[in-house]
């Protein structure tokens, strides 16, 4: 609670408030300047009041009492990412040893989950099929979870590409529901915007375009901010994507080109534009073999 109530006399003092206004009628001045000293604790209802009085927002709050640093949980997914990037086993044993080791002294089911993405992205670095007991824990929490927050929604996005298509598609039906108590905060919002697009993403690489579509009036519903452009520009390419899979190719083409050229205009996320170029590759690479399978290309 110390860094709690360091952080709360930093951003009090910052907005010019006094220790007799920011104390209002929750608690009396001397509790709580021995709160900012780190001397006595505080309940959460009375915290949330001082800090909606001083006009700050609890995630904000967080922030700074984190020392603007990433959620352990987005510092772990940064290096499972760099690991699979670089195609490094060698990085994901490490990851998977260090979750190993917290999860031995916490007991926190994050680092369970995280050990069993490790072993998942690992069949990506191996190219080989994932087992099914890495990725059937991280399904059976998911549906054990009625409310999701933000934790949840970066589970799923995560381990979605390694789901069965049958269970991907029970709990995308119900993945709005499940963020709609907590979709005021951002990034819950941003959480359910991911998934859902990556939900998306899957179901088209597994010709399931009928699936994927369902999905897309959701995603538009979410995307109501001028910072909501790269979800819009990804939309856009895979909107192309059902298009040139569903005989569309030349006006599909056009799409996911022009979706590509935006991302590139823009200059936001610019270096997701490899990324798109990947996508775009294989939906077309898709079609080709698909063609090829019936006869209608000759060798």
């Amino acid at each position: 609670m110390k860094k709690f109530g360091e952080s709360l006399r930093k951003i009090r003092e910052s907005k010019g408030v006094t220790i007799k206004q920011a104390a209002g009628h929750t608690v009396t001045p001397a509790f709580l300047s021995k709160f900012e000293r780190g001397e006595s604790e505080i309940s959460f209802s009375k915290l949330i009041e001082i800090l909606d009085y001083i006009n700050v927002d609890i995630d904000e709050f967080l922030l700074q009492a984190n020392n603007f640093e990433k959620h352990p949980q987005n510092i772990f997914l940064s290096g499972l990412s760099d690991a699979v990037d670089a195609k490094s086993n060698v990085m994901l044993k490490n990851l998977e040893e260090t979750e190993l080791l917290l999860y031995k002294k916490e007991k926190n089911i994050r680092y369970k989950h995280n050990i069993y993405l490790c072993r998942l992205y690992a069949t990506i670095v191996n190219e080989t099929e994932p087992n099914i007991s890495d990725w059937e824990p991280i399904k059976n929490y998911l549906f054990g979870v009625e409310d999701w927050s933000y934790y949840e929604f970066l589970l799923y996005a995560n381990a979605i590409p390694f789901l069965p298509t049958e269970i991907i598609e029970l709990l995308s039906k119900s993945v709005y529901q499940k963020g709609m108590r907590y979709l005021s905060l951002t990034e819950n919002k941003n959480g359910l915007t991911e998934t859902l697009l990556n939900t998306i993403e899957i179901l088209i690489k597994r010709d399931r375009l009928d699936m994927a579509a369902t999905y897309f009036t959701l995603v538009e519903s979410l995307l109501d901010s001028p910072d909501s452009i790269f979800e819009m520009i990804r939309l856009k390419l895979y909107h192309g994507a059902i298009l040139y899979m569903s005989g569309n190719s030349e006006e599909g083409l056009q799409n996911m080109d022009n979706a590509i050229k935006a991302l590139n205009m823009s200059g936001y996320r610019g270096n997701q534009i490899p990324e798109f170029e990947k996508f775009e590759k294989i939906i077309v690479k898709k079609l080709y073999d698909s063609f090829r399978k019936q006869n209608w290309i000759k060798k």
